[in-house]
C-alpha cells in the first residue's frame, strides 16, 4: 500500500511540474503560473506533514494498546 501511495504522490508531482511548464510556455497569466507553483511546493509539505501525523499518532495507539492489556 505504501509503494502505490508513493509512485501516486510522484505521479501528482511530475504533473504539476509539467503543468508548470506548459503554462510558462504556452504565456498563461502569471496567477496561473503562481498557483501552479503553489501546489507544487505545498503538495509535498502538505503530504509530510500527514505522513508525520499518521506516525506519532500510531506510536500513541500502540502505547495504549500495550497499557490496556
Amino acid at each position: 500500500m505504501k509503494r502505490i501511495l508513493a509512485w501516486a504522490g510522484v505521479f501528482v508531482i511530475a504533473a504539476l511540474f509539467v503543468l508548470l511548464i506548459v503554462l510558462a510556455v504556452s504565456g498563461a497569466e502569471a496567477g496561473a503560473i503562481v498557483a501552479a507553483l503553489v501546489c507544487l511546493v505545498l503538495f509535498p509539505a502538505i503530504l509530510y506533514g500527514c505522513m508525520l501525523f499518521y506516525r506519532m499518532t500510531g506510536k500513541r495507539r500502540e502505547n495504549e494498546k500495550e497499557d490496556g492489556e
